[in-house]
């Protein structure tokens, strides 16, 4: 679903908030793979808030074009692709790395927060392009 943003093609506006959707469905995945003995709250409440943060300071800077169509392009929003890469890389090492060996288990949590981070950053970014773009 983020293709066309990094290919800075156009597409719907309303297309802008699925990637951060799947994002979430993949860091609640993820935290279901934390043993409770491993959990860290605050580590993933810091890095919830951190990305949403920083998701809706960048979305006020992304350059967004919209045509006479309502159809979006945002040419400067490569960190996307990054942050998507990160969600993906993050969701490997929490299913592959427990079965791995057990100490790996360890780095779970801080990879689910990872996800997290990515996650809340895709969406406050999207939704301040969102808001931004409307006619």
């Amino acid at each position: 679903m983020s293709l066309p943003e990094w290919q800075g093609r156009a597409r719907s506006r309303s297309l802008l908030l699925v990637p951060p959707v799947l994002a979430f469905i993949c860091a609640y995945i993820m935290m279901g793979f934390v043993t409770p003995e491993n959990r860290e709250p605050w580590l993933l409440r810091a890095a919830l808030a951190a990305g949403l943060a920083l998701g809706v300071v960048r979305g006020f800077f992304v350059e967004a074009d919209v045509d006479n169509y309502g159809q979006a392009r945002l040419p400067g929003a490569r960190d996307g692709m990054l942050v998507t890469l990160v969600i993906a890389a993050t969701m490997a090492i929490a299913i592959f790395m427990p079965l791995v060996s057990a100490p790996a288990s360890a780095w779970v949590p801080y990879a689910t927060s990872l996800a997290g981070f990515g996650a809340t950053y895709l969406s406050g970014r999207a939704v301040v392009v969102y808001l931004r773009t409307r006619s």
